[in-house]
């Protein structure tokens, strides 16, 4: 099994698909020496492709061995109900999420839909805060979230939901992966 180091590190460049380590270490909270240890470490074993200045990208037996990970580490939280009411309850507030920010974007940024999609992430800070008794890495999602609304707030429309930088989407979308992976769930692309 994977350490909670290499883990951490492992798993951001598997949200991210492809992500530098400057934004490994905004993510997790790790040493940037710790991440450039894992990095090379895992660039060794075939777990990532170094793309130079684009940062890494995971590779098939990366992916393995984060979903390895989850499978081992995540055991009993995939057998408690109350994870499982607490994802269906998620699944409304996604829901809820989805059509803010499509509203957000139809409109071109109105700012009736971009307080909606605020309220959604403000509720879904609060509620990931009850799962980190069960999973303590969690509070890094709620700092990045709170980061991102404060950046909103600020007038800095990017981080609703531009795809290059820590967006409340991003953090909103890599979120919900982790979460139906700690699960073991499949994401519904109905």
């Amino acid at each position: 099994m994977l350490t909670e180091t290499e883990f951490l590190v492992l798993n951001a460049v598997y949200l991210k698909k492809m992500v530098t380590a400057p934004q490994i270490v905004e993510m997790t909270g790790a040493e940037a020496d710790d991440v450039a240890r894992c990095l090379e470490d895992a660039t060794t074993r075939g777990w990532v492709m170094d793309m130079g200045a684009d940062g890494v990208m995971v590779l098939d037996d990366g992916a393995a061995e984060v979903l390895k990970h989850y499978a081992e580490a995540y055991v009993e939280q995939r057998k408690d109900p109350a994870m499982t009411a607490w994802y269906h309850g998620f699944e409304a507030l996604n829901t809820r999420f989805i059509a803010a920010v499509s509203q957000w974007q139809e409109s071109e940024g109105d700012p009736s839909s971009e307080r909606r999609l605020l309220q959604a992430a403000e509720r879904l800070a609060k509620d990931i805060a009850l799962l980190m008794p069960a999973i303590p890495r969690y509070a890094g999602y709620v700092g990045r979230l709170e980061r991102s609304m404060e950046k909103v707030d600020l007038g800095e429309r990017d981080f609703v939901c531009n795809p290059t930088v820590d967006s409340v989407h991003n953090v909103w979308f890599e979120f919900h992966e982790d979460i139906l992976t700690v699960l073991g769930r499949k994401r519904d692309t109905t």
